[in-house]
């Protein structure tokens, strides 16, 4: 196949996004990255998502009402373990990315992820004769977060600092100067922002300090996230929603923190916050 049947228009990048990758924070970080689109890599004419099997509805409604020029798929990505937090979307995002590029969908790949396996993926296009390069560069731009413990330290130790993008949790990233916040009036404070990006681990310890020892429902936590993150994608989820996302994300900080599922197996989850979750809290609260 020669290098010029599969050149894609100008100004046409592909997102390819590991949702579960991001967490919790999934909506807002894509949404973000979208709407402050890095000028390292053309435009998104093509957005797909992985999610686990049985949110890919979920997804594709919420991406479909709020991205409606971009052409979307959603793919639903099998786990080979209960326990691990591995799954099939690396391996998915790869080989569609390929494809899009060799068939011409796109000219530029765009991988959201910490995951360092898309190293490969990188490394693929680029030793790839039949893919031209772009303005003397591999059309792959890496866009990771800033989340403490991801891979993305490594990544941004190794990979070309060219094609990388931060995006951070916290609100500001590389995408160009944020938005500055209205003046208050004079002899006025400036009103506090509302927390937007809490992480999984920052949302468990919320709920250890707010629910008592006992057992609870997900739904409480829900109150406990609107109040601290009021515009938080969880804090206005649907019940079924947020149920699934607080035993995919949330849960797992938690029982770090010793609070215990009592119905293993069974549905509806039930929850039960520990003595010793609250030990720990009490420990780490009062320091060395």
């Amino acid at each position: 196949m020669a290098a010029e049947e599969i050149q894609a228009a100008p100004g046409c990048a592909g997102l390819y996004v590991d949702l579960e990758n991001l967490h919790a924070d999934a909506q807002v970080l894509v949404k973000r990255l979208i709407e402050n689109w890095p000028n390292k890599a053309p435009a998104p004419s093509r957005l797909a998502l992985y999610v686990r099997a049985d949110q890919v509805e979920l997804w594709r409604l919420w991406a479909a009402s709020r991205f409606p020029n971009l052409d979307l798929a959603v793919s639903g990505t099998q786990h080979f373990s209960m326990s691990a937090t591995k799954n099939s979307a690396d391996i998915a995002i790869a080989t569609h990315a390929m494809a899009d590029l060799a068939l011409g969908r796109v000219s530029h790949v765009v991988v959201f992820s910490d995951d360092s396996d898309f190293i490969s993926l990188y490394a693929a296009i680029r030793d790839e004769p039949e893919i031209p390069l772009r303005e003397g560069k591999v059309p792959f731009l890496w866009v990771i977060t800033d989340r403490e413990g991801s891979v993305s330290g490594t990544v941004r130790q190794f990979f070309p600092p060219e094609q990388l993008h931060l995006v951070s949790v916290g609100g500001t990233d590389g995408a160009g100067p944020s938005r500055k916040a209205a003046a208050a009036p004079a002899g006025e404070s400036p009103p506090a922002a509302p927390e937007t990006a809490g992480t999984p681990e920052e949302m468990a310890r919320a709920v250890v300090e707010r629910i008592e020892a006992g057992p609870f429902k997900s739904t409480e936590c829900q109150k406990i996230i609107k109040e601290r993150w009021p515009t938080h994608s969880l804090a206005s989820a649907g019940g079924g929603a947020f149920g699934i996302e607080f035993k995919n994300n949330i849960w797992p900080a938690l029982e770090g923190w010793g609070v215990r599922i009592s119905n293993p197996g069974k549905n509806p989850v039930k929850y039960e916050m520990t003595e010793e979750a609250k030990t720990k809290l009490s420990l780490d609260t009062a320091g060395p």
